[in-house]
């Protein structure tokens, strides 16, 4: 059975293919050729198709949401202080969390042309652990995958996703 990791994002997904613990692509992909590689490879052989699940994913990072006095901008409630009127903070949250919500659109859009072309597609938790550290480092993703082509984080969390992802 052919397992595909896809990382999501909205110009080039991360996609890996992998059979018997080996990865056999390793690819970035735009949206169409993306659809098209997982359509073909399920209609050669049977495939689990596997999606990072971004919606665990939070858009910004504040340790507590609280509530923002009136009249202030919400978004500096989650940075704590207000430094400047630039909100340099808040801006650069804001660019996270919009850059997110496309990754979540562009999520959401393979998982439904797929499934329209009826692909079971399995949604799974961002991994943690050990394992994680490998999409930052090409070494340590050579040592434990064998991989010896090229690879860029997207990619290598794709093939992490297919080689050690659990459906939820």
């Amino acid at each position: 059975m052919i397992r595909i990791g896809i990382d999501p994002d909205l110009t080039k997904s991360g996609v890996a293919s992998v059979v018997n613990g080996e990865i056999v692509t390793l690819k970035s992909m735009g949206f169409s050729e993306l659809i098209e590689f997982v359509v073909s490879s399920a209609s050669s052989s049977p495939c689990a198709v596997l999606l990072e699940d971004v919606d665990n994913k939070k858009p910004v990072f504040p340790k507590r949401l609280r509530q923002s006095a009136k009249g202030q901008n919400p978004l500096l409630a989650y940075v704590g202080h207000a430094p400047s009127q630039s909100g340099s903070n808040a801006k650069v949250n804001m660019s996270i969390a919009e850059d997110l919500g496309k990754v979540k659109a562009t999520a959401r859009l393979i998982k439904e042309v797929l499934e329209d072309k009826g692909i079971t597609v399995t949604l799974v938790k961002p991994l943690r652990g050990p394992i994680k550290k490998a999409k930052d480092s090409s070494v340590y993703f050579n040592k434990i995958t064998g991989w010896t082509g090229r690879s860029n984080a997207d990619t290598r969390d794709a093939a992490l996703i297919a080689m050690f992802g659990q459906g939820e």
